[in-house]
């Protein structure tokens, strides 16, 4: 065996170092250093005693470059979301958890609520080797983006609603059932004037939630009131004050129907502050469910969802297509079913 440069805490030993000491082109090495079927057993026995003397540790994001395979999945997500929301803290624990029994290391690329990230910069994530393919969430997905990136040929899957329909891999909830089935709770028990508190319409996600709620008007047979319907945007303070609002205009309503968690909190607090008991006079229900909810006086029924587990089937999608064991030409939904939890805040309509 040929004398080496030595390495150094400075200068880690190169496949270069092992080329030199073997008397092999790096070529050579590299094949041997890649599982390469056709290399002699010279060669390879040359190879791996070079490594063990000058103690050689591959380069991981080296050897993913050289084969194509960088066994990087990108989560396209808002990271401000991360850090306040349970739901996506929770969305990429399941996503982190399939990555790491496939053998994958996740990248994450953030989209912020209000700057969209531009196509380009995704589109460079798989072109440009960094990932194998993509996972989004909102808002992102809410846009085309999706579909431009799929007819580039780009592979992913929506976590969530898109604003491309089911013509792009989509792992999603049953919004619109799932309303409908919240809200024909309280129809059941006499209620009529139900108000719904919204967050932004022209996200597909509240449109589909909200086209539950009047699913369940309409087939109770209650005409629609449209003054009822008070955007609150996913925050907790806006929905105290829009409440507030509402119960003055128009104390007729005997319920309400919050289409997120953050929402139904802050209604919950100005029926409270308002004198109004809960669900003595006005009954209240959330889509979403937290531990908030739970520990509500009363505590709040809500819409349960599993996003650990929709992170997770999404990822396991992605890994498969990536396989070649899903048809990437043939978009498919798959929908993670929820789960509604009756407690205390549901009663009876009062009577006027």
């Amino acid at each position: 065996m040929k004398a080496s440069r030595a390495a150094s805490p400075d200068r880690p030993v190169t496949t270069k170092d092992i080329a030199e000491a073997t008397g092999l082109s790096k070529m050579t090495v590299s094949r041997v250093l890649n599982k390469h079927p056709y290399v002699s057993a010279d060669a390879r026995r040359r190879v791996e005693q070079a490594i063990r003397k000058l103690g050689f540790q591959p380069n991981a994001l080296a050897k993913r470059f050289f084969t194509g395979k960088t066994r990087l999945i990108g989560v396209v997500i808002p990271l401000e979301y991360m850090f306040v929301s349970l739901y996506f803290r929770d969305l990429f624990q399941g996503v982190l958890e399939r990555a790491e029994e496939a053998g994958y290391d996740i990248l994450l690329h953030n989209s912020t609520s209000k700057k969209i990230a531009p196509l380009e910069k995704c589109m460079n994530l798989v072109k440009g080797k960094l990932a194998e393919g993509l996972l989004l969430v909102a808002p992102m997905s809410f846009d085309t983006y999706p579909l431009k990136l799929a007819d580039e040929g780009v592979p992913l899957v929506v976590m969530g609603e898109s604003g491309c329909g089911n013509k792009v891999h989509r792992v999603a909830i049953p919004n619109r059932s799932s309303s409908y089935e919240a809200v024909s709770s309280l129809v059941a028990r006499g209620h009529r004037k139900i108000a719904a508190l919204t967050f932004d319409e022209t996200h597909v996600e509240s449109q589909e939630r909200l086209a539950g709620y009047r699913d369940a008007l309409a087939h109770a047979r209650v005409a629609p009131d449209e003054d009822l319907v008070v955007p609150a945007q996913y925050d907790r303070m806006i929905a105290h004050k829009q409440v507030q609002r509402l119960m003055r205009s128009r104390p007729d309503v005997t319920a309400i129907f919050a289409l997120n968690a953050d929402m139904a909190i802050g209604a919950a607090d100005a029926l409270r502050d308002m004198g109004f008991a809960i669900p003595g006079q006005v009954s209240l229900v959330s889509f979403d469910d937290n531990p908030e909810m739970e520990q509500g006086m009363p505590p709040i029924a809500a819409v349960r969802q599993f996003p650990h587990k929709l992170g997770y089937t999404a990822c396991d999608f992605l890994i498969r297509l990536l396989a070649g064991s899903e048809k990437a030409d043939a978009p498919q939904t798959l929908f993670i079913e929820t789960e509604f939890v009756e407690r205390g805040s549901v009663g009876p309509a009062r009577k006027p």
